[in-house]
């Protein structure tokens, strides 16, 4: 869910290692720099999440996730950036940037 937008992206979610048979909650220190992963990302009053199909982790510290979007379809762009631009306007401040996101998990 994602939880701030003021100065970056910043969400709250959790870490879920897929296969096809199972999904299994998991923690962050199973990642590492440079794995790639899906991002499914709620936005706060919206019935869908943005499908960012495509984000690498960059960095990981604690229970802090951070993951550089690689590919999001134009929609799901769209949706996200004009959520940020309307949150930014309301605060007065400029938007923050949609090509990176901090996860808390």
């Amino acid at each position: 869910m994602l939880a701030n937008v003021s100065r970056q992206l910043e969400a709250d979610g959790c870490v879920l290692e897929l296969s096809d048979a199972t999904c299994k909650l998991t923690t962050p220190d199973q990642l590492i720099a440079g794995d790639f992963v899906r991002v499914r990302l709620w936005l706060d009053s919206e019935g869908s999440y943005i499908d960012i199909r495509l984000a690498e982790v960059t960095k990981i510290h604690n229970h802090w996730i951070t993951v550089e979007v690689i590919h999001v379809n134009t929609y799901d762009k769209m949706r996200l950036k004009r959520f940020v631009d309307v949150r930014a306007a309301m605060n007065q401040k400029d938007p923050a940037k949609i090509d990176r996101i901090l996860i808390r998990a």
